[in-house]
């Protein structure tokens, strides 16, 4: 299984978020392209979506800006997961249509496997994967001067 590119930028922002310091003023698309190097349009999707799925809490205008919606203890990278991926199956059977369609165990055996990835990913939270212990790189976003902060 491969986690598509917009789960793994939607992980990367919450997990950016998760660390940044409450004193900071909220975060930007600008701020996250700046920072993980990801095209600003990319982005917009993925917030937007975030947002629409009150994972983040986005505010236009002056003194805006996109923040968690929950701390992030509260967030199961499982259900992250899952949401991002939209719930898509391992494999269709559909689309084009398969002549073993119903006759067939490959996609129950699959649908169990990412049930299990799923049901382990839960066992962690946002907070958990973004400790500054397990996350050097991420601390360091928010360490460097002042002047180079956007």
């Amino acid at each position: 299984m491969k986690l598509n590119q917009f789960t793994d930028y939607g992980l990367r922002i919450l997990m950016y978020m998760s660390r940044k310091p409450a004193h900071l003023p909220a975060t930007t698309i600008t701020e996250l392209a700046d920072q993980f190097g990801i095209s600003r349009n990319h982005l917009v999707k993925v917030v937007q979506f975030l947002s629409n799925n009150e994972v983040l809490d986005a505010q236009r205008g002056r003194g805006g800006g996109l923040r968690l919606f929950n701390s992030a203890g509260t967030y199961k990278i499982g259900k992250l997961v899952r949401l991002l991926e939209q719930d898509e199956e391992l494999i269709n059977c559909e689309n084009p249509r398969c002549i073993l369609a119903g006759d067939c165990g490959l996609k129950g055996i699959l649908n169990g496997a990412q049930n299990a990835l799923y049901e382990y990913l839960d066992q962690y939270t946002l907070e958990d994967i973004s400790q500054p212990a397990l996350s050097k790189t991420l601390q360091a976003l928010f360490e460097a001067p002042s002047d180079q902060m956007i």
